[in-house]
């Protein structure tokens, strides 16, 4: 009886981390003994809001309603009762058989009850991942009217509701690191970044893919860019030299980099990078002037 007690428990709460958005983006994140206590704790709240669902069903809820001459059953407890009967074969069963009837409806409550916490949050996160409230605005009642066609919101947005939903969940988990939301902020605004790697070279795009998570990593396992621009750090010095243009080759290039690494990442600004491009000739004879005054002195 104890086994049946903590199996909805255990399964509930891994249902809750598996199938409920936000947990599940967030399930890479707890390990060992922090799992399995976050797994009972859901669970346990699981399983008391199914014991708390079968106990009202069981007070309130008629035994069969009468629809003309066609009778419908409701007594869940008969009908649960009637299947595990055949389980119980030993004498002075009717207080186990009680017992094992009771056990298997909150066991399939608690289930029902994770479930159903997980399609709330879905529905919970479209809801805001479509913005109702925008939808139906006097703003777009206005603009609509005007235009004499409907304004969809996907037309006001180039993404997607899914990927809306997903950039929701992102943005709660990746506040935490200055660089993922900086990442972040480049794939929902389409804005370019200048990412130096470990080995000293250079890439300008901007992001258009980030990881997805799993059991056991974060989204923050790799990222995946349209180049721009792509060069080297001066070993020494650390200026960035641009060898390749990828625009004069091809739009359509897409590159995958490990976040690991990923050592630095700052906006692009085309104007400062122009402003760069004019100062370096100068740089480079204010060079030549100081190397022949030391050769002079020399």
């Amino acid at each position: 009886m104890l086994l049946l007690l903590l199996l909805p428990i255990l399964v509930s709460g891994y249902i809750v981390f598996t199938t409920h958005p936000f947990h599940y983006y967030r399930l890479h994140r707890y390990e060992g003994q922090l799992l399995y206590l976050g797994s009972a704790y859901y669970g346990v709240i699981c399983t008391a809001l199914g014991i708390t669902f079968t106990l009202l069903v069981n007070c309130y809820v008629p035994p069969y309603i009468e629809i003309f001459t066609l009778r419908i059953p409701l007594d869940i407890f008969s009908y649960v009762s009637q299947m595990v009967d055949p389980l119980l074969t030993f004498e002075r069963q009717e207080k186990a058989h009680e017992h094992l009837t009771w056990m298997l409806l909150c066991s399939i409550a608690s289930l029902l009850v994770a479930k159903l916490w997980a399609y709330l949050a879905t529905i919970r996160l479209w809801i805001k991942s479509v913005d109702l409230p925008d939808s139906f605005s006097i703003r777009r009642l206005k603009i609509s009217i005007k235009k004499r066609k409907w304004l969809s919101p996907k037309k006001n947005s180039s993404l997607a509701t899914s990927d809306k939903a997903k950039i929701l969940l992102m943005s709660s988990i990746l506040k935490d690191s200055p660089m993922d939301a900086l990442f972040l902020e480049s794939y929902i605004n389409e804005e370019f970044l200048l990412i130096t790697l470990s080995d000293r070279k250079v890439y300008v795009g901007r992001v258009i893919s980030l990881g997805e998570p799993n059991e056991s990593e974060g989204m923050d396992q790799e990222i995946t860019i349209t180049p721009f621009l792509s060069g080297y750090r001066d070993k020494d010095a650390l200026f960035i030299t641009y060898t390749t243009k990828y625009n004069e080759v091809s739009e359509d290039v897409a590159l995958t980099l490990k976040q690991d690494l990923v050592t630095s990442a700052t906006k692009f600004s085309v104007p400062v990078y122009e402003e760069f491009k004019l100062q370096k000739p100068k740089e480079k004879e204010g060079l030549k002037k100081v190397l022949k005054a030391a050769v002079g002195a020399l």
